[in-house]
C-alpha cells in the first residue's frame, strides 16, 4: 500500500481498540468529539502527500515496493538526501506550526535510527526486525506513537520498577509481555505503538530490556487517555486546542503477545542500551526542526501581540522580541548542525566507527550530537523564554471575551468602537488575544509548557549523561595542556 488519504487514515482508526477517556470506553475514536480536531489535522497531513504542491517534498519511492511513501522514513546518506529529509520534516512542522511534538515523523526517524544502531553493533537479527517494522509502517503509511518511560512508582531508584513492561513468556513465534508504560503522546489517534528504551537498563534487568511495536488494537492492550483539552469550543476561542491537542496516554499491557517479526530486543541489555547510543541522528534532525518552527511561531505571536497593543514601540519589548529573534537564528544554526552531524556519523559508520571523530586540529576530536544537546537544553530554554515574552507582551489582555460576545449585537458594536489597537480592529485583536490565551493560559498551553521542559526526559539525568561524555574530558584536557606548556 502507498500513501494514504486523510479519509483512509480516519477509517484506519476504527479498529476495535480499547481506549478509555474520562472513565468511559471510547468505542469509535473518530466520533469522539474532543479528538475530532486533531484527527482532522492529521488527516490533512495525509492529504498533503497527494497535493502536487507538496508531494515531491513529502514523498519518495519505497525501496521495497516502488510506490510513493512518506519521506520521513528516508535513510538519508548523502547531502542531497539529508536536505530532502530535512525539507520534508520542515514542511510537516510548518503545517502544524511546530505544536505537535509527537507527529509520526518523530517515530519515523527513531525507527530508522534503530535499524542503523542495531546494524552498527552487529545485532543482525535485531536490525532485520527493526527494518521489517520500518517497511511495515512506511509502506502502510501508519501513524506511529511510542511509550518510552516506566511508571512513576519510585523515582528515587535507578532500576526498573516491577510495574514496568516486562517479559512474561517466550514462545517459538514471539513473546508475551505485561506491565505499564507512559507517556504515550498521540496514542489515542495512532495506529501502532513502539515500546523501547530511553533510559539504560542495568545488569539483572533483562526481563525489562524490550523493544517492540504493537498495533493499538492488540488484544490485552488498554490505552488510558488523559482528559481531552478541547471541549467543543470553536477555533476562534480555542485556535490551538481545537486543532493540535495530541492526547497523552498510559498504556497497560495485560499479557500482550508480540510476534517475532515485531520484536527488536527481548532480554539483550547491550542491544537495548545501544539503540539510543549509536544513532545516525534522524530523530534529532526531526526534533530540532519541529522545535525551530515552534520557536518561530512563538516569536511571531509575541510580535503580533505587541503590535496589537502598541508595545512593539517600547524598548523593553523590542529587546525581548529581538532576543527571541536571535534565538531563532541560533536554532536554525543548530538545525544545520544536526544535518551536518548525520553526514558525519554516516561516514563514521561506513568506516566501522561507532562515533565520529575529528582530527583535533581543524575540529575537536570528541564530537557530541548538537541535535541531542539542543533538545536536552537549548530548546526547553528557548521555547519557555518565548512563552514568557508572549505572556508579558499580552498582559491582562488575554483575559478576553469570546466570539459569542463579539457576535452579540448589543456589545459587539461597542467592542468595535472601544476594544481596538494601533492599526488593528477589534475582531482581529480579539483573535490574537484568544490565540495568546490558548498558548499561555489554557490546559493546552500549560501542558505545552510542561511538555517542552521534559521533551527529551529528565533534565538532570540528561546533564549527568553529558557529564560522562568524551567532550567533557576533552574540555578539561585543554586546561591541563595549558598548565603543562
Amino acid at each position: 500500500m502507498a500513501i494514504k488519504t486523510g479519509k483512509e487514515y480516519i477509517d484506519s482508526l476504527r479498529d476495535g481498540r480499547t481506549l478509555y477517556i474520562d472513565g468511559a470506553l471510547v468505542n469509535d475514536v473518530t466520533s469522539y468529539p474532543p479528538l475530532k480536531g486533531v484527527i482532522g489535522t492529521l488527516a490533512s497531513l495525509y492529504d498533503d502527500q497527494h497535493d502536487p504542491t507538496y508531494r515531491d517534498v513529502l514523498t519518495f519511492a519505497s525501496p521495497r515496493t516502488g510506490e510513493l511513501v512518506s519521506k520521513t522514513y528516508l535513510e538519508a546518506r548523502t547531502p542531497e538526501e539529508v536536505r530532502a529529509l530535512a525539507g520534508c520534516y520542515h514542511l510537516r512542522a510548518l503545517r502544524t506550526y511546530g505544536l505537535m511534538g509527537r507527529l509520526t515523523d518523530f517515530m519515523s526517524g527513531f525507527l530508522v535510527d534503530t535499524v542503523v544502531s542495531m546494524r552498527m553493533i552487529g545485532r543482525t537479527a535485531a536490525a532485520e526486525s527493526a527494518q521489517w517494522i520500518v517497511d511495515h509502517c512506511r509502506d502502510n503509511d501508519l501513524q506511529v506513537t511510542h511509550a518510552l518511560i516506566d511508571p512513576q512508582s519510585d523515582r528515587s531508584k535507578p532500576d526498573a520498577p516491577s510495574q514496568a513492561v516486562h517479559l512474561v513468556e517466550r514462545r517459538a513465534d514471539g513473546i508475551v509481555v505485561s506491565g505499564c508504560r507512559l507517556l504515550s503522546t498521540l496514542a489515542p489517534v495512532a495506529n501502532e505503538c513502539y515500546v523501547g528504551p530511553y533510559h539504560p537498563r542495568l545488569p539483572g534487568e533483562e526481563k525489562f530490556a524490550l523493544a517492540f511495536v504493537v498495533p493499538m488494537n492488540a488484544p490485552g492492550l488498554s490505552t488510558l487517555g488523559r482528559e481531552s483539552f478541547h471541549r467543543g469550543q470553536g477555533s476562534f476561542d480555542r485556535p490551538l486546542s481545537s486543532r493540535f491537542d495530541e492526547g497523552d496516554a498510559i498504556l497497560m499491557f495485560d499479557e500482550v503477545f508480540v510476534p517475532n517479526e515485531r520484536t527488536i530486543v527481548a532480554g539483550d541489555i547491550e542491544a537495548y542500551n545501544g539503540i539510543m547510543a549509536n544513532r545516525a541522528g534522524y530523530t534529532s534532525l526531526q526534533a530540532t526542526t519541529r522545535s525551530t518552527v515552534k520557536l518561530r511561531f512563538l516569536t511571531g505571536m509575541a510580535l503580533a501581540i505587541a503590535r496589537a497593543n502598541g508595545r512593539d514601540k517600547t524598548p523593553r519589548y523590542q529587546a525581548a522580541i529581538g532576543e527571541l529573534t536571535a534565538l531563532v537564528t541560533i536554532a536554525e544554526g543548530i538545525r544545520s548542525g544536526a544535518m551536518a552531524d548525520i553526514l558525519r556519523r554516516v561516514e563514521a559508520f561506513a568506516q566501522g566507527k561507532l562515533m565520529p571523530e575529528g582530527d583535533g586540529i581543524s575540529e575537536a576530536r570528541a564530537i557530541g550530537s548538537p541535535g541531542n544537546a539542543a533538545t536536552n537544553f537549548f530548546f526547553p530554554y528557548a521555547n519557555t523564554k518565548a512563552v514568557d515574552v508572549l505572556r508579558m507582551a499580552a498582559g491582562s489582555g488575554v483575559l478576553a471575551m469570546t466570539e459569542a460576545d463579539y457576535a452579540n449585537p448589543d456589545v459587539g458594536r461597542l467592542m468595535d468602537e472601544w476594544l481596538v489597537g494601533p492599526g488593528i480592529d477589534a475582531r482581529r485583536r480579539l483573535e490574537l488575544m484568544k490565540l495568546a490565551w490558548d498558548m499561555t493560559g489554557t490546559e493546552f498551553g500549560s501542558r505545552a509548557g510542561l511538555y517542552e521542559r521534559l521533551y527529551s526526559g529528565d533534565p538532570e539525568l540528561n546533564a549527568q549523561r553529558w557529564f560522562k561524555s568524551p567532550v567533557t574530558r576533552e574540555c578539561e584536557a585543554l586546561v591541563h595542556r595549558l598548565l603543562e606548556s
